[in-house]
């Protein structure tokens, strides 16, 4: 049994929940009593959707064993995805309770609720993180914690001091000079003639639309907004245009890597592509009239999606260059982005990004719709109205109460997509502007006003 659990812990940890799911599963009759088997037999299902049988299944390990600093932590994280913040932060609070030092669990207990001054996990937080027998891993984890929680509670000096604590002890590497040239690299091969030709090929599906942009823009918001409709699914964060990207190299009749290897595809690798994805959308749902795929990342492959879908909607979310590159800073990522831990690094990879950009508005048939984060926090009801028509269906009221929507969220905005519109993300920078002197100084230069 220790073999096959091993084997399934590897799994979760490549992002295979699938076949963690499917090694495990023969196994579960004989362990109904194991609690170590049903610990990670849940963490399996839940991680493909299943989050109802995976808090069953936590439930009984947890009553199986009651003090599993870990089992508590872990089904915090299933009822905060699914929107109960009540239970999740019971279970937080016991999974701290048991295990003090646990600085996983105090970065994912600040994230369920707005802290208050007098409440004694600033303290506490204060305490561990000056601890000398930290991992680099806890103190990324406490850093963000503390800031998260002193963000909250207004003492803003304090919160940078420890969100760049918690980004310094990330231990990220980012190549400034290897994105730019990837950029030009896009930018040479997708010309507006290149996609026209290539478009022919694509499929003329209607169903997939793409929200993308920075991270930290909205993008969350803008899906449940969307999502509330009843004709309408989202299906988060999909990785599968990167994917696709990875994969056409090896289908070119010529060795050549992404993006160059798109002038030596035959014709029907578009269309095998784009079919391939649109059955990956149908797992999703098989009867709604539009699928949302938001990995604000797709905007380096709009050309590609040009290509593939020549009839898909693409939703452009942007919010003011401070705030997005701030919010990305105070933002711990779990995997990729690994130019967001350096104010510096952030404001050359927002100039990137904001050039690919202005390169496809000149060379893409259709113009993405333009969504900017403080127009529809500030007229929530004439964009959204605007947004729905745009992607083709008729108006329907649930689009403004898309908080009372209970489809589970995975992203970090969890939280935030739960509550009525407010304005508390807006011109969130001037609390920090006296620490932003390396951000602005490499956004120096980009199109749009810093003030």
């Amino acid at each position: 049994m220790s073999n096959i659990i091993a084997e399934a812990v590897k799994l979760l940890q490549a992002n295979q929940a699938i076949k963690a799911e499917a090694l495990l599963r023969p196994y579960y009759p004989a362990n109904v009593n194991n609690s170590q088997f049903l610990h990670l037999y849940a963490l399996a299902n839940s991680h493909t959707g299943e989050h109802s049988l995976g808090i069953d299944l936590l439930n009984k390990a947890i009553s199986l064993n009651p003090d599993i600093a870990e089992y508590h932590h872990n089904i915090a994280a299933i009822y905060r995805l699914v929107g109960d913040f009540d239970l999740s932060e019971q279970r937080y609070l016991t999974a701290l309770k048991l295990k003090p030092d646990y600085a996983e669990a105090y970065f994912n207990y600040s994230a369920t609720r707005k802290f208050k001054a007098d409440e004694p996990i600033l303290t506490e937080l204060e305490q561990q993180s000056v601890r000398t027998d930290l991992s680099d891993q806890d103190r990324c984890f406490l850093g963000f914690a503390a800031g998260k929680i002193f963000n909250d509670v207004k003492e803003y000096d304090k919160a940078f001091a420890y969100y760049k604590m918690g980004n310094q002890y990330k231990g990220a590497s980012f190549e400034i000079d290897r994105f730019r040239k990837d950029i030009d690299r896009i930018i040479t091969v997708f010309t507006a003639e290149r996609i026209r030709e290539l478009a022919a090929f694509g499929h003329q599906s209607r169903i997939p639309v793409f929200i993308v942009g920075m991270p930290r823009t909205g993008s969350t918001l803008v899906e449940q907004i969307l999502s509330s409709h009843p004709e309408i699914y989202g299906a988060g964060e999909l990785p599968d245009i990167s994917s696709i990207s990875g994969t056409m190299p090896q289908h070119a009749t010529q060795k050549m890597e992404y993006p160059e290897c798109i002038t030596r595809l035959p014709e029907k690798v578009f269309t095998g592509f784009a079919d391939a994805y649109l059955r990956r959308l149908r797992s999703f749902d098989q009867t709604a009239t539009l699928i949302v795929d938001k990995m604000p990342g797709n905007f380096l492959y709009l050309g590609l999606l040009a290509i593939m879908f020549p009839q898909a909607k693409v939703i452009h979310c942007r919010r003011h260059p401070l705030d997005t590159c701030l919010s990305c800073y105070f933002q711990r990522f779990r995997r990729g982005h690994e130019y967001s831990f350096d104010l510096s690094h952030l404001g050359l990879y927002f100039r990137e990004y904001e050039r690919l950009m202005q390169h496809w508005l000149e060379v893409l048939p259709t113009t993405p719709f333009d969504l900017q984060y403080s127009d529809l926090v500030n007229h929530q009801e004439d964009v959204s109205r605007k947004l729905v028509e745009w992607t083709g269906m008729p108006w329907d009221d649930n689009c403004l109460s898309f908080h009372d929507n209970s489809r589970p969220v995975t992203t970090a905005s969890n939280w935030q997509v739960r509550r009525p519109m407010n304005k508390s993300g807006l011109d969130r920078w001037k609390n920090y502007n006296q620490n932003l002197a390396p951000l602005r100084e490499a956004l120096a230069g980009t199109a749009l006003s810093l003030n």
